[in-house]
Formats: C-alpha cells, sequence, structure tokens
C-alpha cells in the first residue's frame, strides 16, 4: 500500500510540474485581455518558466544530493506552491512573472531530479521500469489534459483557479512524503555546491534562449531595429542581438566546461561530472529529449496562437480541438511503455519520431484559415502518438545506463534537457512566427493591386520593423483612421500571412525532429529487462571502482 501511496505522491508532483505550461498556452488569450499586453509578453514569460527551470536543473540536482533527495523533493514543493499562490492571485504581469515564471521554475528544479532519483530508492527490476513508464505517461498526460482544464477553467471561471489548484495538490504530495524512502548518495566525499559552476550553467543557457527569443523582433542574423540596453544602443555591426547573445551563451558553457574539468582536476567536487556526456547512450538520449520536448512545447505553441489568434477562438475551444492530439498521445505513452521488455527502446522511439514528422507535414499540409475536414485531425493525432511513444522511453533508456550515485546528476542533465527544449521550442516558434508572418506579407503587398504604389514602400518598412502577430480585432483598431478598401486589403493580407508564419514555424519543428532521429542512431540498440538493467548497472559500479 505504502509503496503505491509513493508512487501517487510522484505522480502528482510529475504531474502539475508538466501541466503548467500547457495551461498557459490555452489562455494567452485571457492573459492578454487580464493584464493589458501582448503575446510577446506572454510568450516571454511561458519561456522565462522553462528557462528558469532549464538553467538551475542541475544546480538543484546537486542540492538534493547535498541535503538529501527527500528533503530536497519537499522543499522545492513549497517553494513551488508559493509561486502557484502568488500566480493565482497577482494583479500584474509582473507579479504573474514573479510566481509563476521565477518562484514556480526554481520550485520544479529541485523537485523534478529528486522524483527520478527517489524512483530508484522505492522500486527496483520490474516495478522500477514500471514506475519510470507511469512517470513517463503522466508527462505525456498532463500535457494532454492541460489544454482541456485550463481550456475549460478559463472559459468558464478563470485561468487563476487552476493556479489554486496546484496549491491543493501540494499540500496533498506533502502530506504523502511521509512515505517516501530517501535516496541517500552513496560516495565518500561530502557533496558540496559548485557555485561558480551554477552560475557559469545558468548564464550559458540563459544567454542562449534569450538571444533566440530576441529573433523575433531583431531577427536572426541583421537587425531590423535598434537593440538597446538602458537606452544604450548595442547593434554592432548591424548584427541583430541574436546571434550575439548565443555565442555568449556558447562561450559561457565552454567555460562551464573547463572550470567543471579544473575541479576534477584539483580533487574538488564539480557541479556535474561531464564525463557522463561520453558514453553515447547518455549523450544521444540527452539530444533525443531536448528535440521531443522542443517539438511539442513548441507546437502548442504555434497551435494556441493559430487557434486563439487566427481563428479567434477561446480558450475551451483550443483545448478541445487539443483532443485529437491529446487522447492518443495518452493511450500511446501507456501502451508503449510495455514494449520496452520485448523490443528495444531505441527502435520504438524512432518509430515515434517517424510517426512524429508525419503528423507535422500532414498539419503543415491542411492547415488554413479554418480549421475543417480530416487532414489536420489527423496530424494532430500522429503527433500525439510520436510524442507519447517517445516520452515513454527515454528517460528508463537514459538512466539504465548510469550508476546509481550518478542517476541524481543524470536525471538533472534530463530534466534540463527536458526544459530546455520547451524554452527554446517556444522561443523559435515565436522568432519564426513573425519571420514566416513577415516574408508572406512582404510578398502579399509587393503583389497587392488594392494599395498603391507610392505606399508599399513605407507599409512593408512598417511590417519588417514592427511586425506582431494580431487579430483581426487588433489590427482593426490600428487601422480605423485608414480608407475602407486599403484596410480590407491589409487584413486579408494579414489573415493569408499568419497561416503563411504558422506554416513556417512548423516546418522549422519537422528539421529539429530530423535532427532527433539521427541522434536517436547512437541509443543503445538491446532490450531492455529489468535483470539485464540491475546487472549492468553493478557492472558500471565495480568498473567506476576499479578506476
Amino acid at each position: 500500500m505504502e509503496r503505491k501511496t509513493v508512487l501517487v505522491a510522484l505522480v502528482l508532483a510529475m504531474f502539475i510540474l508538466v501541466i503548467d505550461t500547457t495551461i498557459m498556452n490555452v489562455s494567452i488569450s485571457a492573459l492578454i485581455e487580464d493584464f493589458d499586453t501582448n503575446v510577446a509578453t506572454v510568450q516571454a514569460a511561458i519561456t522565462l518558466y522553462a528557462l528558469v527551470m532549464a538553467s538551475f536543473m542541475i544546480t538543484g540536482g546537486k542540492i538534493g544530493d547535498i541535503t538529501g533527495r527527500k528533503k530536497a523533493f519537499r522543499i522545492g514543493l513549497v517553494i513551488y506552491g508559493t509561486g502557484s499562490l502568488l500566480t493565482s492571485v497577482s494583479p500584474t504581469m509582473t507579479l504573474l512573472v514573479l510566481g509563476w515564471s521565477i518562484l514556480e521554475g526554481f520550485g520544479a528544479t529541485l523537485v523534478m531530479p529528486a522524483i527520478q532519483t527517489l524512483v530508484t530508492s522505492n522500486y527496483s527490476g520490474r516495478d522500477r521500469a514500471l514506475a519510470y513508464g507511469i512517470l513517463g505517461g503522466i508527462v505525456a498526460g498532463a500535457i494532454a489534459l492541460g489544454p482541456i482544464i485550463g481550456g475549460w477553467l478559463t472559459t468558464e471561471y478563470t485561468w487563476r483557479l487552476a493556479f489554486a489548484g496546484e496549491v491543493v495538490i501540494v499540500v496533498i504530495v506533502l502530506l504523502l512524503s511521509r512515505y517516501i524512502l530517501d535516496a541517500p548518495l552513496k560516495t565518500e566525499e561530502k557533496p558540496k555546491l559548485d557555485i561558480a559552476g551554477s552560475v557559469l550553467s545558468a548564464l550559458g543557457m540563459g544567454f542562449i534562449v534569450f538571444g533566440i527569443l530576441l529573433a523575433g523582433t531583431y531577427g536572426w542574423w541583421k537587425a531590423r531595429q535598434p537593440y538597446s540596453i538602458g537606452g544604450i544602443e548595442i547593434s554592432p555591426f548591424g548584427l541583430s542581438p541574436t546571434p550575439v547573445f548565443i555565442l555568449a551563451g556558447i562561450v559561457i558553457l565552454l567555460c562551464f566546461a573547463l572550470w567543471e574539468r579544473h575541479l576534477i582536476t584539483r580533487g574538488k567536487m564539480p557541479l556535474i561530472r561531464l564525463d557522463v556526456l561520453r558514453d553515447r547512450g547518455v549523450s544521444s538520449g540527452i539530444l533525443v529529449q531536448l528535440v521531443q520536448t522542443l517539438v511539442i512545447g513548441g507546437f502548442l505553441f504555434s497551435m494556441a496562437l493559430f487557434f486563439q489568434i487566427a481563428l479567434g477562438l477561446n480558450a475551451m475551444q483550443t483545448g478541445f480541438l487539443y483532443l485529437p492530439l491529446s487522447i492518443p498521445l495518452l493511450i500511446a505513452s501507456l501502451a508503449a511503455s510495455r514494449l520496452s521488455a520485448r523490443v528495444a527502446p531505441k527502435r520504438i522511439i524512432q518509430v515515434g519520431l517517424v510517426v512524429l514528422i508525419a503528423g507535422l507535414l500532414l498539419a503543415i499540409a491542411t492547415i488554413n484559415v479554418e480549421v475543417k475536414g480530416l487532414g489536420l485531425l489527423t496530424g494532430f493525432a500522429l503527433i500525439g502518438i510520436g510524442a507519447g511513444v517517445v516520452a515513454s522511453q527515454i528517460m528508463n533508456l537514459v538512466l539504465s545506463r548510469v550508476v546509481p550515485e550518478r542517476t541524481s546528476e543524470t536525471a538533472a542533465l534530463m530534466s534540463a534537457s527536458q526544459n530546455l527544449g520547451m524554452s527554446i521550442g517556444t522561443a523559435i516558434m515565436g522568432s519564426l512566427v513573425i519571420g514566416g508572418l513577415i516574408v508572406g506579407a512582404t510578398t502579399l503587398i509587393d503583389d497587392s493591386t488594392a494599395i498603391p504604389e507610392d505606399l508599399k514602400p513605407a507599409v512593408i518598412s512598417s511590417v519588417e520593423e514592427n511586425a506582431r502577430f494580431l487579430s483581426d480585432e487588433e489590427l482593426t483598431a490600428i487601422l480605423r483612421d485608414a480608407p475602407p478598401e486599403l484596410s480590407q486589403e491589409i487584413l486579408r493580407i494579414n489573415e493569408t500571412a499568419r497561416i503563411h508564419g504558422i506554416k513556417i514555424s512548423l516546418s522549422g519543428l519537422v528539421i529539429f525532429a530530423v535532427f532527433g532521429i539521427i541522434a536517436s542512431i547512437f541509443l543503445p540498440p538491446e532490450v531492455l529487462r529489468p535483470l539485464q538493467t540491475e546487472q549492468k548497472k553493478a557492472d558500471s559500479l565495480e568498473k567506476s571502482e576499479h578506476i
């Protein structure tokens, strides 16, 4: 009974961590209205939430090593619950960002790695494989149910109730956590927090994602408009800030790797031993995890823009339109978790990625200014099946490769890649949507016979410098003083250009999914049998003791 209670606690904790972003994605229009803001600001909040988790997940895993995983789990829940409470009552966008993006994000960095590690201390053999499979299914289920729950609450009541509900779940999990067995770190050296490494890793990943986020406004290479900090214009050689921040982030991460190596050579404890990445099964698994969450996070964000801004649907309608994706995703993740004892997880994951790509291509081919026909809905179903299949396998496959004392940091790397993928997916989709919108609108303006030739350069320049994903109502308000014929033509161009932008963003996801298939080539090919997995870990431990 206690073992089931432990699983319920871990499952509920994982559920609320994952469901957050999907709730926000279907509540974009409501947030814009409640806080009198715009899509870019909401996108920034969504990206910051995932970015905080991605940046500090490794640090959170190390704190779990220092304080104990069960204690870190509880502390993280308290921080997360406080953030949820603040979010549910936030009167301004600033407080929402503080509660949701920052406090909940930091709380999650303690909870998520602890969940993965606590599974190993409470379950073994087939039970452990089943527990990981259920957690993978819950991740998929949260993604599946989030849009529906968020859409229903937002439309019928308020999005704030979703976060108030999370507070209740946090309290329940804290009460159940007394049954969880801790996962003590079996090492002679007392773990310490590498503060310099924590700062470098967070800054490196933060700069990269921030740079991608800016691409939607300033462009990927050449600056569409000057970028300034504190009133000081920063546009070296006319470059967009995007490549500057990305390059800076890469340099900082290289410094992080050198610093960690320096600590190891001096006999000190690093934030993370990067030699775990030398195992191609682990490193390729982390990349596949990143790709899978990037594709799903980016797809949910793009479709939220399509449904709510382009089609003008409310949050509840958006949630129900996700059903063709949500239900197959949940079923596939639960069904596929039982296959790994008979079929190599590598093959299952590769099949899932191929199905995911097929769904994206079908969605691109059928998406239009209205939702109709089976094509788009079938595409949604294929995307759900593919994502569910991958989610059911990847965590257990990677953690089966490492010895017990490396489980925590490997789980932290996996969780970091999951949230980095979500934040990068949201940021890239925002920039690709705007980029596609600009290209589509520019072409349509050039070809238009309703817009006077002498006005076209000014209109194109305005689009390039101030491009935003606007609803018909927002654009109509902007054009209230323009001649009716010109207003109608610009509205038509905007409607078509929005669809072009969405299709461009989905095409980008196809490319990332192809990279996922390439990365999956290096996954371990064997079938995961529970006894075999335990023996592998024992052999790895014995080998590490001889080194």
